[in-house]
């Protein structure tokens, strides 16, 4: 794990098969706290940890698999439980007595009480940060017996009140508690309100010295980068003898295996603070604008004969980030919202990162190859969005490597949390270790303080000048968050919510330059979406209908065909199509209540190709391919549209999403099974480094993001005719655009676009017109 001092003198993993037992809790306050309190009753299963009760209990027998059809809506039996795991190991003392022996859990889900041999060593109240106990005292060589009892959440949620500002997702139990809030239930995921040891679980043995909370901070840059400063504070945690007054510090930086530069001091206290001049820094970039250029940062202490005491080794990149931000007010003054990297605006095409399996027990085989779609997409950036769960070192290692930067939300979404000193001192803690386990990465270049949560205040109530509360009041993210960034990470740039509602936009004076545009979510070239104000979208999709294949994966087989009845072979009248119970939990609607309307979320896709088509054909297979049809060119022209813009209107796209979490009908371009949609091919094309494209006003572009002019030569013809309607040779500048002029078309259509970019082809379309069009025709134009 990056960060840890490297001389730990074991690691001895407790992941893999443990006990299981469960029972019904019966309310909140009979809760067992207690080993001999466990009731003779409780049944018995094999667990495997990292992973989750329920699934456990799938492996077991006792439930179906909860992917398929109705079945997680079985999980509701079991959210009143309590689970307590066990695991007998060995343990050898290594050959230093005096070394700190730690028991590390990297997830617990979420109320526990933990023991080690019948004695109670911990408690945990957050799903969302790692615990770690001092077991030295309880540790004994031989045969150990670790015990995890874990308390129900929904049933813990009981005990707290949630304000009238609150219940805006319509599942609230999670408002009070320090859970993944999509786990209540989302318009994205399931309801699975599950427990479990989800991370890893680990003995570790702590040298009797060592190094920690260190700190790169690199600032004082030239003009012209060619040296900056680089400041490491850390900590050294050892015996009176560690600091005896002859030992000494090293720190360095070295570059494939090459030094780069260092320097050692005399003496040393508890805290310290060193500063090194880099000369020439080969900087960390994202990608497509240079290398992600990283760095071995390393802390020494070594005794009067160069003995190593305690050493720190990280991986660290050098780079400036900053944010231009300003609300949009007027035509004089449009606002802002701008990326700059090492001095250099950063046009961002990114996209938004759900987690990776409603069961977080599975996340850790999921995470990298869900990444490396990111890297086949081209982009570069990621938006952890605050729903989910702060993801492990090795996503953010990932990052660091490949030049993508991440969007960090803290874990808060769609809701007015509680503003009271229990949870204020819960949200520091959690704030406090996730941003010192995460702030010497350099891809995390913007912290954010939660997920539309400004905005909710207002969900329900019309406007948010009308609601009574003002967002800028909200305890967490205007006081809490803010004041632990200042002390512990004062390099990035905070976003108080994603969209910010700043005073001034909450009195209407002006509007945010950074937004989420959802809107009718009917024809996507309306002109909310192509005359939006905003500098930046940072959620922004389309819905999309699953391949056949996924489908019958995650339908029974009788439900696999979407609607009730046999409709018409081309319907109209789309409100007459009637979906099925699997059709609409997995839209989702985790209880099927009349009032939940989030399962109506299937009718975007038969407005969206009623649309486009003029109706929907109720052939299976040919809606799928209308409905990715239309997700693609919707996908295609919202990404077009923003970088034929960059710099002058637009500045990033961080579309929704990549990859589903469930098996679902959403606006991810890949499913849960990995299927890809045609958008997916659709995006990734259009998020390459130099593109050429059309948009709606005939006019045809060149766009280059990387930081060097791009020689290329277009040819557009039209598909159905052949005719010429451009052709051209062109440079486009570095990180610039270039207009290639008007194309004549008229009609419906297809613009076919043939292109050589620095010596590479490329080819894109353009469908031209007004819907609806035949989709007879649309398929000869593609071909």
């Amino acid at each position: 794990m990056t960060g840890l001092c490297v001389l730990l003198a074991a690691v001895l993993s407790l992941n893999g098969e443990w006990e299981l037992q469960y029972w019904p809790q019966g309310t909140a306050e009979t809760a067992v706290r207690e080993l001999d309190a466990v009731p003779a009753s409780a049944k018995s299963v094999k667990a495997t940890v990292p992973g989750n009760c329920e699934l456990d209990l799938v492996r077991a027998g006792v439930l179906p698999p909860m992917e398929i059809g109705m079945n997680v809506v079985r999980l509701r039996e079991y959210e009143g439980h309590q689970w307590l795991y066990g695991k007998t190991f060995d343990w050898r003392p290594g050959a230093s007595a005096a070394e700190r022996q730690v028991l590390a859990f990297d997830g617990v889900d979420t109320f526990a009480d933990v023991f080690l041999n019948g004695v109670k060593v911990g408690t945990t109240e957050n799903m969302l940060v790692p615990h770690r106990f001092d077991v030295t005292k309880a540790l004994k060589p031989g045969a150990n017996r670790v015990q995890v009892l874990i308390r129900s959440a929904f049933l813990e949620s009981q005990l707290y009140d949630v304000g009238e500002i609150g219940f805006q997702m319509g599942v609230a139990d999670g408002e009070p508690i320090r859970k993944a809030a999509h786990m209540g239930g989302w318009d994205i995921f399931p309801r699975v309100y599950c427990s479990g040891l989800w991370r890893d679980v680990r003995l570790e043995s702590v040298p009797v010295v060592t190094i920690d909370n260190a700190a790169w901070i690199f600032g004082n840059f030239s003009d012209d980068f060619a040296g900056c400063s680089a400041k490491v504070q850390f900590r050294v945690k050892g015996p009176t003898s560690a600091f005896a007054w002859k030992n000494k510090l090293k720190v360095s930086l070295s570059r494939d295996g090459k030094q780069c530069c260092a320097t050692e001091r005399e003496y040393v206290g508890v805290q310290n603070e060193i500063t090194l001049w880099v000369q020439n820094p080969a900087l960390w970039w994202p990608k497509g604008m240079g290398e992600a250029a990283r760095y071995d940062a390393t802390i020494e202490l070594m005794d009067a004969d160069g003995k190593t005491l305690a050493e720190n080794v990280q991986k660290v990149g050098i780079r400036l980030v900053q944010l231009e931000r300003e609300d949009v007010y007027s035509k004089e003054r449009p606002g802002q919202f701008l990326f700059r990297v090492n001095g250099k605006p950063c046009y961002v095409r990114g996209s938004n990162w759900v987690p990776v399996d409603a069961f977080h027990g599975r996340d850790a085989d999921r995470i990298v190859p869900t990444l490396e779609l990111f890297e086949d997409l081209n982009c570069n950036m990621v938006r952890v969005w605050g729903g989910g769960v702060y993801e492990p070192d090795a996503f953010y290692d990932w990052c660091d490597a490949h030049g993508l930067m991440v969007w960090q939300d803290f874990m808060t979404g769609c809701s007015v949390f509680p503003q009271d000193d229990r949870y204020a001192a819960l949200t520091a803690d959690e704030i406090k270790k996730t941003v010192m386990r995460l702030r010497n990465h350099p891809s995390l270049v913007l912290w954010s303080g939660n997920n539309e949560n400004d905005q909710a205040g207002a969900f329900g109530w019309g406007s948010l000048r009308e609601f009574p509360k003002d967002c800028n009041r909200d305890r967490n993210s205007r006081r809490t968050i803010p004041d632990v960034l200042f002390e512990y990470d004062i390099t990035r740039p905070y976003l108080p919510s994603s969209p910010y509602v700043s005073p001034d936009v909450r009195a209407g004076k002006a509007k945010p330059s950074e937004q989420h545009l959802w809107g009718p979510r009917g024809y996507y070239k309306t002109p909310y979406y192509l005359d939006n104000v905003c500098w930046f979208a940072s959620e922004m999709g389309y819905h999309g209908c699953p391949n056949r294949a996924s489908l019958e994966r995650m339908m029974t087989k009788d439900c696999v065909y979407p609607w009730k009845g046999s409709p018409a072979k081309f319907e109209k009248d789309v409100d007459r199509l009637d979906w099925n119970d699997e059709w609409r939990l997995k839209a989702s609607a985790p209880f099927l209540r009349g009032s939940w309307l989030w399962w109506n979320r299937n009718n975007l896709m038969t407005n969206q190709v009623r649309i486009m088509f003029g109706g929907v054909d109720t052939d299976l297979d040919t809606f799928v391919a209308q409905s990715q049809f239309v997700q693609a060119e919707a996908m295609k022209t919202f990404c077009e549209l923003f970088r034929t813009r960059k710099f002058t209107r637009f500045n990033g796209l961080i579309w929704w999403n990549v990859r589903d979490g469930w098996p679902q009908l959403s606006d991810a371009v890949v499913d849960y099974y990995g299927g890809k949609k045609r958008a997916y091919f659709a995006l990734k094309n259009a998020q390459q480094d130099q593109i050429v494209c059309v948009v709606d006003d005939h006019t045809a572009w060149a766009v280059n993001d990387a930081l060097k002019p791009v020689k290329g030569r277009a040819r557009l013809t039209d598909a159905a005719t052949g005719a010429l309607l451009l052709e051209k040779e062109f440079e486009i500048p570095s990180n610039g655009k270039t207009d290639l002029g008007k194309v004549a078309f008229e009609g419906r259509g297809v613009v076919k676009i043939e292109a050589t970019l620095d010596g590479k082809p490329y080819r894109n379309h353009y469908l031209y017109g007004e819907p609806p069009f035949d989709w007879a025709k649309v398929v000869q134009w593609m071909k």
